[in-house]
């Protein structure tokens, strides 16, 4: 079922890009209904694993990257129904379909969980950190869109992409709604988590624990350009500082610094 989704999401990918080409409402429904139809069938294809292992399917690289390829297109469709834009299809689209190939190419033989790791709290915990990286990854790709069209702004090259694609002010809209969802989600993970590591470990600390507040803290202070007085490309290079310290959270400090959240 898999391999269906994945065939969905290349299908909605090359209507995006027709219709970015072209600006043929026809071609962004389809690309929207295609993207829908792969969500559900990925999601059927998640059930079947957590039935299979009596969890949500996380505990490996491949159940973890499929599980974060369907939230990065649930979190376009967020956008999609929240914002109407769907011009910004071609670039984001395609890291769920990079993080469902890499999932589908090191499947192997599942592995049996850890019985500590089949609890509710944990569940939700991973799945909500999950959500807040997927939604996170496509601020990301936001931010350095807005950041384009400003460099073709001041370079007065204005090429059929800066037509096609949305103005700053929509871009900067959709870069709050992913923020806002990512950072949520994110917050409510990490309370999850302390939660389960003092019924579990005794201790609220581990390193990790640290960098994922200060990765909260950063995307929090880009949500409020009022207060803070950080807008525009500004604001787009405190989001991507943001997404670098969560990527060395996610590499660097599980690989080398933290033994909890190793990756295993």
């Amino acid at each position: 079922m898999a391999s269906l989704a994945l065939l969905f999401y290349v299908g909605a990918e090359g209507f995006s890009i027709e219709h970015l080409r072209n600006d043929r409402p026809v071609h962004g429904m389809v690309a929207s209904l295609l993207l829908f139809a792969g969500f559900l069938v990925h999601f059927a294809a998640l059930s079947i694993g957590a039935r299979a292992i009596h969890s949500v399917p996380y505990h490996d690289l491949p159940s973890s990257m499929s599980l974060f390829s369907w939230m990065l297109a649930g979190s376009y469709g967020v956008l999609l129904v929240r914002h109407r834009e769907g011009s910004t299809g071609p670039f984001l689209i395609p890291v769920a379909i990079a993080a469902l190939v890499v999932s589908m190419l090191t499947q192997g033989n599942p592995q049996p969980m850890d019985p500590r790791l089949m609890g509710a709290v944990f569940a939700w915990h991973v799945t909500l950190a999950i959500l807040g990286y997927a939604s996170l990854t496509l601020s990301f790709l936001l931010a350095m869109l807005y950041l384009k069209q400003v460099r073709q702004l001041h370079r007065r090259k204005l090429g059929v992409l800066f037509l096609r694609l949305p103005a700053l002010d929509v871009l900067s809209n959709l870069h709050r709604t992913t923020v806002a969802v990512g950072t949520a989600a994110l917050a409510v993970a990490s309370c999850l988590g302390l939660v389960w590591a003092k019924r579990n470990w005794g201790t609220y600390w581990d390193p990790k624990v640290l960098f994922t507040f200060l990765v909260i803290a950063i995307y929090t202070f880009t949500l409020f350009p009022g207060a803070t007085g950080v807008r525009g490309k500004k604001m787009m290079l405190v989001s991507i500082g943001g997404f670098l310290l969560l990527m060395f959270s996610y590499t660097i400090v599980n690989l080398f610094i933290t033994s909890e959240h190793a990756f295993r």
